[in-house]
């Protein structure tokens, strides 16, 4: 509730403002928040936008569930170390300054327009931050914790599991949480060029007969899907930290 108050705050202090600088300046590029609101209940009732909410929604999920399983195991695979891990971490620090919409040309090309496709670049756009993550959080395993495992006889996986993976819960959530975020960012990427639903193909359907209201819609839910999704996050994590903490 604490923060709650606050955000709100801001949020009408940001409406109110936004509100009039439009009515100032009075330009089409820039419509009063209650014009946007209008036309977002218009686009509500025709049922559109909740279509493309459950679409882009979909594949964010799809996506990220997919970079979270695989950046959690090779993060896991590279504490393990060995020459296995080390080739995956260099293989993966190559390939990590490459941008998400750099790959869409690719993913076009080896999945076609769709949900694949999406998925693909919503994947790439979040499992490179949970990776790097993940290895950072493993790696920096206190290593007291680490010889008194080695001294009870403890083998390196188990190790891993009872040792690293729960001293490293709170720098995997924040790599968890950074993914999501930047899965949003991915999905309206792919979905700008790369689909023909969604709310970033309706972004760019509404921008290209500069209906600026719809543009602004889409944005809005997007930062309000997000926004969401990082608060259920939270909560999560919260339960399992504590959790780890009363194991």
């Amino acid at each position: 509730m604490n923060r709650a108050l606050p955000t709100l705050v801001a949020l009408l202090v940001g409406l109110a403002v936004w509100e009039a600088v439009a009515r100032a300046i009075v330009s089409p590029a820039l419509p009063p928040a209650s014009q946007v609101s209008v036309f977002a209940v218009e686009l509500l009732r025709e049922g559109t936008l909740l279509d493309d909410l459950a679409t882009s929604l979909g594949r964010v999920l799809v996506g990220y569930s997919l970079a979270a399983v695989v950046g959690v195991g090779l993060g896991g695979l590279v504490a393990l170390g060995g020459a296995v891990g080390a080739g995956t971490l260099g293989a993966v620090q190559l390939l990590r300054p490459i941008p998400p919409i750099a790959w869409v040309p690719l993913a076009i090309l080896w999945c076609g327009l769709g949900d694949k496709s999406a998925w693909f670049i919503v994947f790439v756009g979040a499992f490179f931050p949970i990776f790097t993550q993940v290895a950072w959080a493993l790696a920096g395993t206190p290593a007291p914790y680490l010889e008194l495992g080695r001294s009870l006889g403890a083998s390196r996986w188990l190790v891993l599991t009872q040792i690293r993976f729960p001293a490293a819960a709170p720098g995997i959530f924040a790599g968890l949480r950074t993914g999501l975020g930047l899965a949003w960012t991915s999905v309206v990427a792919a979905e700008l060029v790369g689909a023909q639903s969604g709310l970033g193909y309706r972004i760019q359907a509404h921008r290209l007969v500069l209906e600026t209201d719809g543009v602004l819609v889409g944005m809005a839910c997007i930062g309000a899907l997000g926004f969401a999704m990082d608060l259920a996050a939270r909560r999560v994590e919260r339960a399992v930290l504590a959790r780890v903490g009363a194991a």
